[in-house]
């Protein structure tokens, strides 16, 4: 038997155990800790299959060179209130309800109460079978991955002599017109054609072509249809092709077929859209079509006390308003932020509050000098939605550390255009 098995049962303390290390997972426990005046009212073990905490609405960026790499992450065992919980690094491979108990890589782990933050995974339901050398945007490493490849498309594409396959090289298509891939198709441009292009000499604008690709009749579906169609205005200024009521229909090592048209590429961008985390989507539970769990507003689970879903884990409809709470970051957060508020009332004896969503719009980032908001009866776009966008995203941050690192990228990204390294792991 494992030693975390070992320490779960001899603990004196009820066993609070949160499961994820992303928004929902590590802003619950900071909450918590502050509204516990550090009290250890509870042993909390936290457990994730990463040792940081990534700030994922800033991945886009990291993907085209505008913030370094490390600079959206922070260390979870630097956390502040470190000393008040344990910290295992490890992925969850099940959740047994009945026995109250989760299989992970590190052994089991039981548990009083539970917290289940796993996040999200990319919704390939659309991907065409068979499809090769798909790229996505949900880890750290995918990222990476996405910024290496495009940096060596242009590296090839320089030394090419065979202007076909020139093209194909030169050719990106992104799939999913919600908010990652409008985010990351205009950060893409702007990599392109503002900090790229300038070094290959033998590559011209008119040789690169950008396209995104969404099935449904207009782009960001969850904005009203005025800021859906100033991105689509944007975008098309910028010489991105978008093609509406479009899908993917096949993808082969020589390209893709967009509603049967044949288009040469070699690289497919898949962001279109998420379902829920396959440990949490395996539950024997009331669940929605995407798998997430339905909990009431308390973010409890019916039928198993002390077991609490949160962010893109959990499926939430707010009474008041008959809206679905979306899964995004900015939601993630603050159900966290009530949840444990809760927790921490329900330790010292107070009433709890229900959890209502707080509004339904968002602040969609259109690339280096534009953005677009519909917020709290707020409604900008251009570069002062951008700038307050920057400011938004960077008060999220875990860390002084971080927001500095962020803010002075943003910063040099915006007079020196993007970095265009090509930092292979060999």
């Amino acid at each position: 038997m494992s030693n975390v098995t070992t320490v779960a049962e001899s603990r004196v303390r009820p066993k609070l155990v949160i499961l994820g290390g992303g928004f929902a997972g590590v802003y619950f426990l900071l909450r918590l800790l502050k509204r516990l005046k550090h009290r250890r009212v509870f042993d909390v073990t936290l457990v994730s299959d990463e040792n940081f905490f990534m700030f994922t609405p800033l991945l886009h960026e990291v993907a085209t060179g505008g913030i370094e790499t490390r600079h959206i992450t922070f260390p979870i065992r630097r956390l502040k209130g470190r000393h008040e919980f344990t910290f295992i690094q490890a992925r969850v491979n099940g959740i047994d309800l009945a026995r109250r108990r989760v299989a992970t890589t590190a052994g089991e782990i039981g548990y009083d109460r539970l917290v289940v933050a796993l996040g999200s995974d990319t919704d390939t339901s659309g991907l065409p079978a068979g499809a090769k050398r798909v790229f996505r945007l949900r880890a750290l490493w995918d990222g990476i991955l996405l910024r290496n490849h495009v940096i060596k498309c242009f590296e090839q594409a320089d030394a090419e002599q065979d202007p076909a396959r020139q093209r194909q090289l030169l050719t990106f298509v992104v799939c999913g017109g919600g908010y990652i891939g409008v985010q990351y198709i205009t950060a893409l441009q702007d990599f392109i054609h503002r900090s790229l292009i300038k070094y290959y000499p033998r590559i011209s604008r008119d040789m690169v072509r950008i396209m995104l690709i969404e099935p449904s009749e207009r782009l960001l579906t969850s904005l009203p249809t005025y800021e859906s169609e100033y991105a689509r205005r944007v975008l098309k200024r910028r010489g991105v092709e978008v093609r509406l009521n479009a899908r993917v229909t096949a993808a082969t090592d020589e390209g893709v077929r967009v509603n049967d048209e044949p288009v040469p590429t070699g690289t497919l961008v898949w962001v279109a859209g998420v379902t829920a985390n396959h440990v949490v989507a395996s539950l024997p539970v009331e669940k929605d079509h995407t798998g997430r769990v339905i909990v009431n507003e308390y973010f409890e689970l019916a039928g198993h006390p002390g077991v609490i879903i949160l962010g893109d884990c959990a499926h939430f409809v707010d009474p008041a308003t008959g809206e679905t709470a979306l899964p995004r970051a900015h939601n993630a957060l603050r159900q966290a932020w009530v949840a444990a508020d809760n927790l921490a009332a329900e330790v010292d004896g107070r009433p709890r509050r229900p959890y209502r969503n707080p509004f339904s719009g968002g602040l969609v980032s259109l690339g280096t000098r534009s953005a677009v908001i519909n917020a709290y009866g707020l409604r900008l776009h251009g570069f002062i939605a951008r700038v307050i966008w920057l400011v938004a995203y960077s008060s999220l941050l875990t860390s002084a550390y971080n927001r500095i690192r962020v803010v002075s990228d943003w910063l040099l990204t915006l007079f020196f255009g993007r970095d265009t390294s090509m930092l292979e792991v060999r």
